[in-house]
Order: C-alpha cells, then structure tokens, then sequence
C-alpha cells in the first residue's frame, strides 16, 4: 500500500519498505557517485543529457524536485529505506516523453552501486507507479511506461518484476553514452514496458 504527504523537504511516497522524497542538499554526493558509476553512464542516462560534474552542479536539480512535486509535475524523487530515510539508496522519477494531455509517464531510476541487489528498484517502480496512477493525492495518469536498453538485462528483470510487461521493442532508439566507438554514442534498440491505470 503506498501513501503520500507534503510538509516543506519532507515530502514523500511510501510504500513496500520504501521512502520516496524529494531530494535534499545533503543527498548530492550520494547522487553524483550514482551518476558517475560505470554501470548508470553505460545504460542511466541518454547521452544527450549534461553530466553534472561537481554537487554544485547538483543543486539545481535538488530545487526543481521538490517545486515539481509540490506540483505534481514531472521530476526526480530520492529512494530510501523506510527505517533509514535520510540514506539516498538511488532515484526514480517521472517525465512526459508523449503529450501531456496524453497522461502517460515516463519512468526511469538508478540505484547507487552499493544498494544494488536488495529490489530496490522494483520496489521503487512499485510505488511510483501506484501514486501516479491509483493514488488519490497523486496525478492520477492513464498509463506508466518503461524502456531500457535490450543490452540491460537487470532492467528487464526489474521492470517485469514490478508488475510492468514488455509490450515490444524500439529499434535504434536511445542514444547512449559509449567510449569504446569514435563518436562516443551509440544508439541501443530498447525494451519498452507498460501497464495503463486500470491493471
């Protein structure tokens, strides 16, 4: 069962052992060692997307998370352990990648390298998905999508196991950092899952 509530940085979805909140200060050097991690550079983020590369960097985003989920707007929540909601365990969050009036989210997450293997990514698209569809206090959208690469396998099990099926595959589709080719980008076919507000 998920829940919400707001009061100030506070803000937070819980549900499934999971404490999802808006970022705050002292997360920044959790979230850039995330963000620099070989695995989430290969797979977490499209190429066209800035790397920060100092906290500093970071504090913008930490201001926007909180203002866009005040909001109910689209933006990037902390995860962390229920019984430890201080501890940034990763991220998950949610964009507009269609129309907006569409009300389809986008999801996406990253879970710091020594959280991984505990489900907290599953655990975290859970409750996302849930206060974004079904939650009274939430945005109350149609449908909840994922992609990955097909090349991310711990992806697919992720998404699968939190209640997403894969319904295809995007052929050429993401753009992705890579170093080994000259142009330092590679285009991965993804892996699209979905589940509409009614499953």
């Amino acid at each position: 069962m998920t829940g919400g509530h707001r009061g100030g940085t506070r803000a937070a979805i819980t549900g499934h052992d999971l404490h999802l909140r808006v970022p705050h200060p002292s997360d920044r050097e959790r979230w850039l060692e995330l963000l620099h991690d070989r695995d989430q550079l290969r797979f977490g983020m499209p190429a066209f997307i800035p790397l920060p590369e100092s906290v500093d960097e970071l504090d913008e985003r930490v201001t926007r998370a909180g203002e866009h989920f005040a909001a109910l707007e689209p933006g990037t929540l902390v995860v962390a352990a229920a019984d430890d909601p201080e501890r940034f365990l990763g991220t998950v969050g949610w964009s507009f990648h269609v129309p907006a009036p569409l009300h389809i989210a986008d999801i996406g997450y990253g879970v710091h390298p020594d959280a991984r293997g505990r489900g907290v990514a599953t655990r975290a698209v859970r409750v996302l998905t849930r206060w974004l569809t079904e939650a009274a206090e939430g945005p109350g959208l149609a449908r909840v999508q994922l992609d990955h690469s097909v090349e991310n396998q711990a992806s697919c099990r992720a998404a699968h196991a939190a209640g997403l099926p894969q319904e295809g595959v995007r052929l050429g589709y993401l753009p992705l950092r890579d170093p080994e080719v000259p142009e330092g980008v590679r285009r991965h076919d993804v892996c699209l899952h979905g589940i509409p507000a009614s499953s």
